[in-house]
């Protein structure tokens, strides 16, 4: 009787662990999918109507490297610095102040690569029309701005949810096993 009562616990801790794993794997594969939703992408030199419905910190990126089906296409001939963009208020035309930030972070994502160049506050739901250009007078070639708001908080989260599943019950079996174990 009492080796089936061990028997049962050592599966059910085996069970908790392998749902802790499979919780585990699952998340990271959702969170990294869900991370495109974050990236609008633009093609420049021009300028579109946007409208950004979240409030918070926004970041535009020079998007230098994209994966397409047939190759890879990729925009360096475009230099970051030379890149002139202008952003405004759909409703009153109103400039938005743009800051360069204090480091050139890079993303990666899905054979897209890119470097942050600016970024604004949204204060909440607001039309913006982005428009950009190069500062060389030269034949300008197209290039591709990213507007994203919490791609790198979404990729966290999404890690560290991950995390939580896989060492939650990964600890309450083990728990679990040494406690029934040194009692026997």
């Amino acid at each position: 009787m009492e080796d089936r009562k061990k028997k049962r616990i050592y599966i059910f801790c085996i069970v908790l662990f392998l749902l802790g794993g499979g919780l585990f794997f699952y998340n990271v594969v959702k969170s990294f999918t869900g991370l495109g939703a974050t990236l609008n992408e633009y093609t420049f030199p021009g300028s579109h109507s946007i409208r950004l419905e979240e409030k918070g910190l926004y970041s535009i990126y020079h998007q230098y490297k994209s994966a397409f089906e047939e190759g890879e296409a990729s925009g360096d001939s475009v230099d970051e610095n030379s890149i002139v963009v202008y952003l405004r208020k759909a409703s009153d035309a109103e400039n938005v102040e743009l800051n360069v930030p204090d480091s050139k972070k890079r993303y990666s994502y899905m054979g897209k690569r890119g470097v942050k160049i600016f970024e604004f506050e949204n204060p909440g739901p607001t039309g913006y029309v982005i428009q950009s250009f190069t500062s060389v007078t030269s034949q300008t070639p197209r290039y591709t701005l990213v507007v994203e708001h919490g791609f790198e908080i979404t990729r966290l989260k999404g890690i560290l949810i991950s995390q939580a599943f896989l060492l939650a019950p990964t600890l309450f079996a083990i728990i679990l096993f040494m406690r029934t174990y040194i009692r026997s």
